[in-house]
């Protein structure tokens, strides 16, 4: 393994290069951005660039992959998808209709999360009797309402394509969606083939009969790393060559040098969470007081260091209908020394701060620790790594809310509404706002805007949590890598852009 121009070479932690390759089953499975190096979605959101050179994902802007149109009818309650023609999988088999079918009845089949994207979310009921072939390179999606943003729920890697002539070889009564087989091996139509899967690394090989030709760079490695700092290290020294998913400090150790450049991406969240369910924090006045003690502009300036932006909404801004004039992130001690007044805790009370073990986490803890002293909510800090499933604290941070799609629908049920067990059970489900996101789902597309931005004031007014920041990550690249890594057509990189995590070499 050698990192040069044409040999990209980048550092993941030592638990993403032993996983499975089946999209849709429970952990241990690859990130997305490992996925989407030997599959392909058939659609991507173009990657733009804001004011200030950051990346980030317009989903509204969808760009082709395996899919080259997609047309609504009947009030965007029906989709039709019309495939590209000579896409071959790695296996020589042609890209057919049939394909998508069986991969979304395999999905729904599973029952994952990709069922919970599609069904629960994006509203196609039932892979079986919905998803119809209408001829070798057409599939009709017919949903249970109208969906204007159906199209983005192709991008999902859930929903990546698999060569089903090839995958059926594998399959058996006992496994009839070959699940055992796909696991640990590769059926896609991606860029690149898996050469060799180890404890110490993955190896892909460019395709020279891809669709869009071989690729501007000859091989591609993800090489293990048993911590983020092995990973810098190995990237200061050469041996890596890019480094995506990197926090503002690491970024910062490469900006302005001459051996590297140095690419922000604008996406993922983050939130100061309460168990509304229970006292203390059932009290909405206290729930808006904490909202109105915080410091954000000091937030934004010493946990982020400048790398981040207000979070305002419960729909991202990079989300189609997001509304930044419902909420101003403002700090109000006067106000927030009155709503503790008017709450069932006039002289204060102690609680407890949950936080993941990471300079970001405790720089923030900190801070809210001194925020509320202010209003006389006396906050302990405990930490809890890893953090045990379902549980649900007073008070937590959720450091990171990367999204695998930002639209929303996704934004909300994602966050308000989510899977059972997301997020390890420690994010609230409850019914409070399902109802109202279904309604959306169920309502003509024409008056779908109007009841984004109100689930968007409700959720607001109610303040199940604190909206803090919008993240940026980072990408570090050695300065003689080949330009087509920063290229949208490379897939696995850009998947870091929409499905924006910063665990790739792990949590820092």
């Amino acid at each position: 393994m050698c990192a040069s121009s044409k040999h990209v070479v980048w550092p993941v932690s030592d638990w993403g290069v032993r996983v499975g390759w089946d999209a849709d089953q429970s952990p241990p499975r690859a990130q997305y951005h490992t996925i989407h190096v030997p599959y392909e979605p058939l659609t991507t959101p173009r990657i733009r660039l804001d004011e200030e050179g950051i990346r980030y994902p317009d989903a509204v802007d969808l760009q082709p992959r395996l899919a080259v149109s997609w047309e609504p009818d009947d009030g965007y309650r029906s989709w039709t998808v019309t495939l590209r023609e000579g896409v071959l999988s790695h296996a020589g088999n042609e890209l057919r209709a049939e394909d998508v079918k069986w991969s979304w009845q395999r999905t729904y089949a599973l029952r994952g999360v990709g069922l919970w994207r599609s069904r629960r979310i994006g509203g196609l009921d039932n892979a079986e009797t919905d998803v119809d072939v209408l001829d070798e390179r057409r599939v009709r999606f017919r949903l249970v309402g109208p969906n204007p943003q159906f199209p983005a729920y192709l991008v999902f890697a859930t929903s990546n394509i698999v060569d089903s002539t090839e995958a059926r070889r594998h399959a058996t009564d006992e496994d009839p969606w070959a699940s055992g087989w796909l696991s640990d091996n590769v059926a896609g139509f991606g860029q690149f083939r898996l050469l060799r899967q180890g404890d110490d690394a993955l190896e892909f090989q460019a395709r020279d009969d891809h669709w869009m030709g071989k690729p501007g760079i000859d091989s591609l490695t993800h090489v293990a790393v048993p911590d983020r700092e092995s990973g810098l290290r190995m990237l200061h020294r050469g041996d890596v060559n890019f480094a995506p998913g990197l926090y503002p400090e690491e970024l910062s150790r490469f900006e302005g040098r001459r051996d590297f450049t140095t690419h922000r991406v604008r996406a993922n969240h983050s939130t100061l969470e309460f168990n509304w369910l229970e006292p203390p924090f059932d009290d909405r006045n206290v729930r808006h007081a904490v909202r109105a003690a915080l410091p954000y502009e000091r937030i934004l300036r010493q946990v982020y260091h400048g790398y981040a932006r207000p979070n305002v909404s419960p729909i991202c801004s990079t989300s189609e209908f997001h509304d930044p004039s419902l909420w101003e992130p403002a700090t109000d001690l006067e106000r927030a020394r009155a709503l503790m007044r008017e709450s069932s805790y006039p002289d204060g009370f102690e609680t407890e701060l949950w936080i993941r073990e990471t300079y970001e986490s405790l720089r923030l803890a900190s801070i809210v620790q001194e925020a509320l002293a202010e209003i006389g909510i006396r906050v302990q800090t405990r930490v809890d790594m890893p953090r045990r499933f379902g549980a649900i604290y007073p008070m937590w941070f959720r450091e990171e809310c990367g999204h695998a799609l930002y639209e929303p629908m996704y934004d909300l049920g994602h966050d308000y509404d989510p899977a059972r067990g997301a997020f390890g059970g420690q994010v609230i489900r409850n019914e409070r706002w399902t109802e109202p996101r279904k309604a959306i789902r169920l309502a003509d597309a024409a008056e779908q805007p109007r009841l984004y931005r109100e689930i968007q004031r409700e959720i607001l007014d109610f303040a199940p949590c604190v909206h803090i920041a919008e993240i940026d990550t980072g990408w570090a690249l050695r300065a003689d890598v080949d330009p087509w890594a920063l290229d949208p057509a490379f897939l696995s990189a850009s998947t870091t852009v929409w499905s924006a995590h910063r665990q790739i070499m792990g949590w820092w």
